[in-house]
């Protein structure tokens, strides 16, 4: 009997641990940080980037990307701003990635992904990121932008998924978007950005889980064989009464 429970117990563990597995191997996680990893959609994404625009005439101050322009006159964002306000005219930032403190960094961060249907869910341990953190405001979210390299895009929430805190904001999503579904046709590279028109105001970060959803398949195959698990201990239980 003490053999018998210690064998059923030992394929029960045998289980969970297959269970546990797969499921492990299968999610991906991925960290978005709210400065070096936001940028406008529109922009090229390779590179961080500074502009400083005209509000008068719409017309471009400065320009500058990483690796075609010499090194930035500026070291932080308040002596930027703090130039800007000396020279006397209405100005408006734009700007992608980190470009005082991770100059050399890509905006976007990618994942290689097989072709398959997959799940994409906030890390439990994730924050959130707030659009206005330098000015003292808060515009908290956790939005997310996808793209396969082969051309599709996919939204993790909106950018109009704005609140007033961070708990906010993660609630929001735990409870709307979490467990929403891509499907990548094929294999391929799947890149993560923040859309966001100006990185160098923000703080905060977003962790992503992007898990495999089984094919009916594979549901099959585990569920069969734990039904003839159970069928075979029978069977020798039987044979040893």
């Amino acid at each position: 009997m003490q053999k018998r429970l210690i064998s059923i117990l030992c394929a029960a563990m045998l289980l969970v641990i297959i269970s546990f597995s797969y499921g492990h191997a299968s999610t991906t996680t991925v960290t978005l940080d709210g400065i070096a990893n936001a940028g406008w959609w529109a922009d090229d994404l390779t590179s961080t980037y500074l502009y400083v625009k005209d509000k008068a005439d719409d017309s471009y101050f400065f320009q500058w990307r990483y690796g075609s322009s010499p090194a930035l006159p500026w070291s932080n964002l308040t002596d930027l701003i703090t130039y800007l306000n000396s020279q006397g005219f209405d100005w408006w930032l734009e700007s992608g990635g980190d470009p005082f403190g991770a100059p050399s960094s890509p905006i976007w961060t990618s994942v290689f992904l097989a072709k398959g249907l997959y799940e994409v869910s906030l890390a439990p341990d994730s924050e959130a990121y707030n659009l206005s953190d330098y000015w003292g405001e808060n515009h908290w979210n956790a939005y997310v932008q996808m793209y396969a390299a082969y051309g599709d895009g996919f939204n993790y929430g909106e950018g109009s998924d704005i609140t007033d805190t961070k708990d906010n904001a993660l609630n929001y999503y735990r409870a709307n978007v979490d467990g929403m579904t891509i499907s990548l046709k094929e294999d391929t590279n799947l890149y993560f950005y923040i859309n966001d028109t100006n990185s160098i105001d923000n703080a905060g970060s977003v962790k992503l889980n992007v898990s495999v959803v089984p094919e009916p398949g594979q549901v099959v195959l585990f569920v069969t064989g734990a039904i003839l698990l159970v069928v075979w201990h029978q069977r020798r239980k039987c044979y040893s009464c």
